[in-house]
């Protein structure tokens, strides 16, 4: 096997080569900042009378269900290179291997199966929305009938089949249906709410700095942050308290200033620009705010970051400067001593 199908994840024409076929058609479902899901039809009229290859160790589950009857005559299992025997697998029977544990498979019989490719990364980030346990391990009896997922599976088959496409956000809403289904008929510990001391939970935080981020002119309502948040006013704003050590507009009043700064200092905008894009009714609200935050209005602050920053781009040369004085005798080093400390009030009486 090649270093590079090695660093493929196992879905599509890489896991047709684990499993000796020619071809595999698949669909990948890829959310804007989110992890993948794959969908992958495997079917042989003949079967796999030999063991499939080994899977490079990765950090994901397969969920496998069969379309038609599988195991008629037998079929063997090894994960771990532990050997089960499986008689009987009804269609619609799901199998669920952590592809960490190098699971192999051998079936003589005709078979026709789709393959759920699942990183932990994205079951991850599932629960961490789902403020849930993480998911360690997926439990499954071998040929277990999954209805749910039998009846998900055909609804998906054209667009895994063909080029027949679902809408994205269709495709976002059946990643986030498939990751419930499975984390609650195959995670133990999925059930079990995380603990936080106080404070909100990660993707309350996320959640509230986004919506925070998006409306710094302050037309989004305390009402509104906490029901995104699944709370009450006064339990969102207690939670944000601790989690911010600070109140909501208190932090939407600091990050329209860090936006401020940040425009200060590397674009050229007026000020009056600089007020619109950061939320502040005008010019005089910006610097009466900027003014009260760090206690020097916006104009004299960008005045003295951008002198600031000018003294650090030149301090190595001038540190190489003093460096050669002390070399060249003292009438030299009190002449350049001198300069150096001269220039900053030139600096003041410019401003």
């Amino acid at each position: 096997m090649t270093s590079e199908s090695r660093r493929r994840p196992a879905y599509g024409d890489q896991m047709a080569e684990y499993f000796r076929l020619t071809h595999a058609p698949s669909l990948v479902i890829r959310p804007s900042s989110k992890p993948h899901i794959a969908i992958t039809r495997l079917a042989s009229k003949t079967g796999l009378p030999e063991r499939t290859a080994s899977i490079p160790p990765e950090r994901a589950f397969v969920v496998s269900i069969h379309l038609t009857p599988a195991a008629e005559r037998g079929c063997d299992i090894w994960v771990d290179d532990r050997h089960v025997r499986v008689a009987k697998w009804p269609p619609g029977g799901v199998g669920i291997y952590d592809l960490e544990s190098n699971p192999r498979t051998r079936n003589p019989g005709p078979v026709d199966w789709v393959h759920y490719h699942l990183p932990r990364a994205m079951l991850d980030a599932f629960t961490d929305d789902a403020d849930a346990s993480r998911i360690r391990t997926l439990e499954c009896t071998y040929g277990r009938v999954d209805p749910v997922l039998r009846q998900m599976t055909e609804m998906m088959l054209p667009s895994v089949d063909s080029n027949q496409r679902f809408s994205e956000l269709f495709l976002d809403h059946f990643r986030l249906l498939l990751c419930a289904h499975v984390a609650h008929t195959y995670a133990p510990s999925f059930g079990a709410r995380r603990e936080h001391r106080g404070g909100l939970a990660p993707w309350q935080e996320r959640r509230a700095t986004e919506l925070l981020a998006e409306h710094l002119d302050g037309s989004l309502h305390l009402a509104t942050l906490a029901s995104e948040c699944g709370l009450s006013v006064s339990h969102f704003a207690k939670s944000f308290r601790q989690s911010f050590r600070t109140s909501p507009h208190r932090y939407l009043i600091l990050q329209r200033i860090e936006r401020a700064k940040a425009l200060l200092v590397h674009s050229a905008c007026p000020l009056s620009e600089v007020a619109l894009q950061t939320g502040f009714a005008d010019q005089a609200a910006l610097s009466r705010t900027f003014r009260a935050v760090l206690g020097s209005p916006p104009g004299r602050w960008r005045r003295r970051a951008r002198h600031d920053a000018d003294l650090t781009t030149r301090g190595t040369g001038v540190a190489a400067e003093n460096q050669q004085v002390s070399l060249n005798g003292g009438g030299n080093r009190k002449e350049s001593s001198l300069t150096v400390v001269l220039a900053p009030n030139n600096q003041e009486r410019e401003k």
